[in-house]
């Protein structure tokens, strides 16, 4: 029994208590009701955009070399599989085990009583999946172990949470990890999920599928002051939709924590696999990435704020002015290395349309910028009243102007921008305006495209008619591509390139 528990006043879990009462009431329908239910579920919270957009990102962050349309199928099936998660909580606390015998499997078992006969605490390493709680409920039927959780912060549904789950083992509390290796030390199991972004501290960059992702190495320390045996576990639906629950062979830890940390994740990305759309997308797994490596998430766009003038002129001479227009400062560089682009006001009918434009601006270096691909990234808009004008701060980047290009890399330079456009349709980006000053080349061999304000993004993959527009104004607006024939070709062949 959970000793963390706290049991809450009558007037916060009147409510909770009402839904968790329908929740029992929901667990006697019969199995493929329930999951049905669940699958609907799932297909409106496929809806909710905010949520949507981190799974885009987990899954173009992990199988970048999987075509943009497979990404999004396997985002519809994860939020059905999300969705019959949540239905399956009524399962996995309230539904008597008969009635959910043909409906799982367990497997290496040999590997539990094994260890079990040592009389040495078992590790049982697992990860976040959609089925979680279904997953716990089937194994605890097989395996002794204390289920590790973090206290939600409303008492009154942690309290309900856990005595659902208590109606199937025993659940831990968060602790510090000497206790929970006396735990492990006495003999006792623990079951212990690392993959979560815990921020850089006690964490190693590890590779998983192919990216450096922040892992915990708490696991070997806990096991080390536990004298603990680890066992992976794998947990996934079939195609039947049945729940097949494997306790793998022993795993024994290095002590060298790099070494270690790629070992899990391999695991974990084993494990995945069996049935990639299960596991847990939604959250935001990748927060913490190596110093200098920009964040996959989507950014929302700075809000405007007002300025003084005296704020508004001091950082214009506070930096040196790059360029003017109409005989006023337009491009400034500041004294760290970031420019002001500054708009004056332009009304019609009382309607401000440079607030307008620069708004889609912003909206649309966000969009690009979440598919993957460089453009500037406004850390300030300000507007100041006295000047009547707008300003963009952001930072400078290392970019070349492609009419810059010496003439002896113009051609792995066709090359680059080729295989950039496929890329940028392959992602459901439409340049749709395509203007050689818009364009740069970074030191990486990327491109960044300076003013994204006209593209246009879809939920899949370019048709072929918008891909030839998008070709063929390339091929007239860039000048290297326009003046060469042997630049147009190779353009064209790494664009057709198959990856």
């Amino acid at each position: 029994m959970n000793l963390l528990a706290k049991k809450p006043s009558k007037a916060s879990s009147l409510f909770i208590g009402l839904a968790f009462g329908l929740l029992k009431l929901f667990a006697k329908l019969p199995y493929p009701f329930v999951i049905a239910c669940g699958r609907q579920l799932g297909r409106l919270l496929y809806r909710v955009k905010s949520r949507r957009i981190i799974v885009e990102a987990n899954l173009r962050y992990c199988f970048s070399n999987v075509s943009y349309s497979e990404r999004q199928k396997l985002c519809k099936q994860h939020f059905l599989a999300l969705g019959e998660g949540f239905a399956e909580l009524a399962l996995a606390w309230y539904k008597p085990f008969n009635k959910l015998e043909k409906y799982h499997e367990i497997r290496g078992i040999e590997h539990y009583e094994k260890a079990q006969a040592t009389g040495r605490g078992i590790f049982f390493l697992g990860y976040h999946n959609t089925s979680l709680e279904l997953s716990g409920a089937i194994m605890s039927r097989y395996l002794e172990f204390a289920a590790f959780y973090r206290p939600n912060k409303n008492p009154a549904l942690d309290y309900h949470i856990q005595q659902g789950r208590n109606n199937r083992t025993q659940t831990m509390g968060r602790n510090d990890i000497r206790s929970i290796g006396k735990w492990l030390k006495s003999g006792k199991n623990l079951w212990f999920m690392p993959d979560q972004d815990m921020g850089r501290k006690a964490t190693v960059f590890a590779p998983f599928f192919g990216n450096p992702m922040a892992t915990l190495n708490s696991p070997m320390r806990i096991t080390k002051l536990g004298n603990a045996i680890v066992l992976p576990v794998s947990y996934h639906k079939d195609k039947k939709g049945k729940m097949i629950v494997e306790v793998l062979p022993e795993v024994e830890f290095t002590g060298q924590d790099d070494i270690d940390c790629t070992m899990t994740n391999k695991i974990l990305e084993a494990c995945i696999m069996q049935a990639p759309e299960q596991y847990y997308w939604v959250h935001r797994r990748f927060k913490t990435l190596p110093e200098g490596q920009r964040t996959i998430y989507k950014q929302k766009p700075p809000k405007l704020k007002t300025i003084s003038a005296e704020q508004h002129d001091g950082g214009i001479s506070a930096g040196k002015i790059l360029t003017r227009q109409d005989g006023l400062p337009k491009l400034v560089r500041t004294f760290d290395g970031q420019l002001l682009n500054i708009f004056p006001r332009r009304t019609s009918l009382a309607i401000d349309i440079t607030r307008q434009e620069l708004k889609r601006m912003l909206d649309k270096c966000s969009a690009f910028t979440f598919r993957g691909f460089y453009t500037i990234t406004p850390q300030e808009f300000t507007l100041c009243e006295e000047r009547n004008a707008y300003m963009l701060r952001y930072l400078e980047v290392p970019g070349v102007s492609l009419s810059h290009i010496p003439a002896d890399r113009h051609e792995p330079t066709a090359i680059l921008l080729g295989s950039w456009l496929r890329h940028l349709h392959s992602e459901g980006v439409y340049l749709s305006d395509i203007r050689q000053t818009n364009i740069q080349i970074l030191p990486n061999g990327s491109f960044i495209l300076l003013n994204p304000t006209n593209c246009e993004f879809y939920d899949r993959e370019l048709k072929e008619s918008l891909r030839e527009k998008d070709r063929q104004q390339m091929m007239e607006a860039i000048a290297l591509l326009k003046d060469s024939q042997r630049c147009r070709e190779l353009f064209i062949e790494q664009y057709h390139m198959k990856v």
